[in-house]
């Protein structure tokens, strides 16, 4: 009897042992650095024909004499925003002259009228493609303090900006402490602003020291009084105005910033090696992390910095002599087919943008189920450094360079995708092989299905399904248990009833009695 239940466990602890060591054979996922990061990611790409409507009206009894409308242009504002100029429109019964100009960054038209009659209007209609990203900019390990020589202008005190008054320059002293990176120091004055003012609309601009001393004001104060704090501890700092759409906006619309056609002001900070980070204190007040480093498809920047040649530190400047002139200006927004751009750097930039951000989705879902795809890593680091190498020369007006650094982009980003893509089905193939030799046969015909599909995805180019099929692929051959785990509880159960049998058989025999 002993020696049939010895039979037994031998044969159940045999059984136990095999199963711990087929378990622990299998692909563990290794532990790996995780892809690298880009400088920014643009997404959610908008495209409109836009028109952006002045009229100038006199409705008084009078004329008016030296009428001059002074405007910013749209233009292109790299990373997240990209023009391309169809038309410019003067309308007006008379003599009208017209220059372009510009000032700082921006763009500007000059309109002057020698006289506008009663009932009489000036009108300017300005039609354009826009290119419209969210940017997202990623936080540096460590932002330094330093610039370029011509962004000095940025740190000095201006019309509105009072960065060198005695109470901002303490409050800013005061909210950077002891800490030396730029990017925590913005990060500290935007908290202060965002709690700090409440939002109350204003008359007429009020300036960045009249909201610290009354603790409300509304966008205008906002940004500027973040730009003067930052400006107050030396760091380069300015006002963005523009146009705040429903237009721009992905259906639906924001609560916030949803207004069709508002005029608004944010504001942005130099960032060594990085560039202009936008943000926005007055948004930012109900959420305040989608505000800071990060600039929405809606937004539409027509001005950075104010105006320099004029004292109207405004989107659109009026003056005349004579009868009350009114003007309204408006944006008409529509959505556009990209195939509608003709220029070649705007057409560059959204191919190789959608391949880059193809790039990265893919990798960080491949890191994500654990694949090694660190071999990619090096054309991906190519791929991100072109492509903010091209925003920056597009900023320039280089659009050679510019052209030359997509190229470099797209091809550095398809390569990396191809790397990716043979890691992980190579990984995938090798786990099915697994099963086939392990005599898993139910998950080893299921990964050669997945495996099938993940090849069907590649050759289209749909390089996340492939991800996706290939990690299915190893999860049905790993996961699928090998025939032996059906042989083995068998050849159990009749090990069992064999020694039953047995035991019974000892039991029944008895020995005749002397």
């Amino acid at each position: 009897m002993r020696r049939h239940i010895s039979s037994v466990l031998l044969i159940l602890l045999c059984l136990v042992s095999w199963i711990a060591l087929v378990r622990s054979s299998r692909a563990q996922a290794s532990l790996v650095m995780p892809p690298p990061t880009p400088h920014f990611t643009l997404t959610v790409p908008l495209m409109n024909r836009v028109s952006y409507v002045i009229n100038v009206a006199n409705q008084g009894g009078g004329n008016s004499e030296n009428v001059t409308l002074d405007f910013a242009m749209p233009r292109t504002f790299a990373p997240d925003s990209y023009i391309e100029m169809k038309s410019v429109a003067v309308t007006k019964n008379g003599g009208v002259t017209q220059v372009n100009y510009s000032d700082r960054e921006n763009m500007r038209l000059h309109v002057v009228a020698s006289t506008l009659n009663p009932n009489d209007q000036l009108s300017v209609n300005v039609t354009f493609f826009s290119l419209k990203y969210k940017v997202e900019f990623s936080r540096p390990l460590l932002s330094g303090a330093g610039y370029p020589l011509e962004h000095t202008v940025y740190t000095q005190p201006e019309t509105y900006i009072e960065s060198n008054s005695t109470l901002i320059v303490s409050k800013a002293q005061a909210l950077m402490g002891a800490r030396i990176d730029t990017f925590r120091i913005a990060q500290r004055i935007y908290d202060f602003v965002i709690s700090y003012l409440t939002y109350v609309k204003q008359p007429e601009t009020r300036g960045a020291l009249w909201a610290l001393q009354n603790g409300k004001g509304d966008c205008t104060e906002f940004g500027m009084l973040f730009v003067a704090l930052l400006r107050a501890v030396g760091i380069p700092a300015r006002t963005v105005s523009g146009f705040v759409s429903r237009g721009f906006s992905v259906p639906p619309p924001p609560p916030l910033g949803a207004v069709a056609n508002a005029t608004h002001m944010w504001s942005e900070f130099y960032v060594d090696g990085v560039g202009w980070l936008p943000v926005d204190p007055t948004f930012g007040r109900s959420t305040p992390q989608d505000h800071f480093a990060i600039l929405w498809p809606r937004y539409l920047p027509f001005l950075k910095g104010p105006s320099m040649k004029f004292p109207e530190h405004s989107l659109v400047s009026l003056r005349y002599i004579g009868s009350t002139l009114n003007y309204t200006a408006q944006l008409f927004v529509t959505p556009l087919e990209f195939t509608a751009f003709t220029d070649q750097t705007i057409i560059n930039l959204f191919q190789a943008d959608n391949l880059t951000d193809t790039m990265r989705q893919v990798a960080d879902l491949a890191y994500g189920f654990g694949f090694n795809i660190t071999d990619s890593y090096t054309n991906m680091k190519r791929a991100h450094e072109s492509l903010f190498n091209a925003t920056n020369a597009i900023n320039k007006g280089e659009h050679a360079s510019a052209i030359s650094c997509l190229a470099n982009t797209s091809q550095a980003a398809q390569t990396a995708l191809n790397s990716i893509a043979e890691i992980v089905e190579s990984a995938a193939r090798k786990a099915v092989n697994k099963a086939w030799s392990d005599a898993r046969y139910l998950g080893s015909l299921g990964g050669e299905n997945y495996l099938q599909k993940s090849a069907s995805a590649r050759s289209i180019g749909d390089y996340l399904s492939l991800v996706k099929y290939a990690q299915y692929a190893i999860e049905a051959a790993e996961k699928a248990p090998s025939i032996i785990f059906f042989l083995g509880p068998l050849t159990l159960c009749l090990l069992t009833v064999w020694a039953i049998r047995k035991t019974r058989a000892g039991k029944e025999y008895t020995a005749p009695r002397k």
